[in-house]
């Protein structure tokens, strides 16, 4: 049995997560006990868990003196780019990130933006320099509308990131920005990303340009 406790999200969220490998049922409530333990007197207000598909899976439902009630699921999407697609009369500016003041930036909008979804973790100015993946502002005109994240490891790119400024939502610069950086992607088949359904306007995008979900990352539960 592997437990996994994540605790670096709780300062700045109050979540905290747990994470069960290769865990036979009869131990579930005993993992969850001591994951819990750990979380909670590091401040956790939240604990969300999920078991990877090498373990027992969770269900809903009382385990020992716990009980779990589904919150979400990370969800893979793949979205053919055949010339076909939908594309964009409102294209904007896609610039790298480069200077210090660019970081900072990037940096405070992709929090905010993320700050109350699930599994969106809290990026630092290392998130910025992964080696294979780029980052970049989106500009409509002189404002900074949105930031974007590309992983370009493997053959088919992956959207890592993609989030406007909470202050612009609803003007649909999220489609805008989406399909401006596809655009820019090098002649591919495909491009896939990872969502919450916790995010139901984030999947509600995706699936408009095209995307469809191909498989369950992970289930998450909250343990109380």
């Amino acid at each position: 049995m592997v437990l996994e406790v994540i605790q670096k999200e709780v300062p700045a969220r109050g979540i905290g997560y747990l994470i069960l490998r290769d865990c036979p049922e009869e131990r579930l409530g005993e993992a969850l006990g001591k994951g819990m333990e750990k979380l909670k007197k590091a401040g956790a207000k939240q604990v969300l868990a999920t078991s990877l598909p090498e373990g027992e899976p969770l269900r809903p439902g009382p385990v020992g003196v716990w009980r779990l009630t589904h919150v979400h699921d990370m969800v893979t999407m793949s979205c053919p780019l055949g010339p076909d697609r939908p594309r964009t009369e409102d294209r904007l500016t896609l610039r790298p990130v480069k200077k210090p003041q660019e970081e900072k930036t990037y940096l405070e909008l992709v929090n905010r933006a993320f700050r109350d979804v699930p599994n969106a973790r809290t990026f630092g100015a290392a998130d910025l320099k992964v080696q294979n993946h780029r980052c970049g502002l989106a500009l409509r005109g002189d404002q900074t509308v949105g930031v974007y994240e590309l992983d370009l490891t493997e053959k088919t790119p992956h959207l890592a990131t993609l989030a406007i400024d909470p202050d612009l939502w609803r003007q649909g610069l999220g489609r805008a920005l989406l399909l401006t950086v596809l655009d820019g992607l090098p002649k591919v088949p495909s491009c896939d990303l990872v969502v919450s359904t916790a995010n139901p306007s984030a999947v509600k995008l995706y699936e408009s340009v095209g995307f469809v979900q191909t498989g369950v990352l992970s289930s998450w539960f909250e343990v109380v």
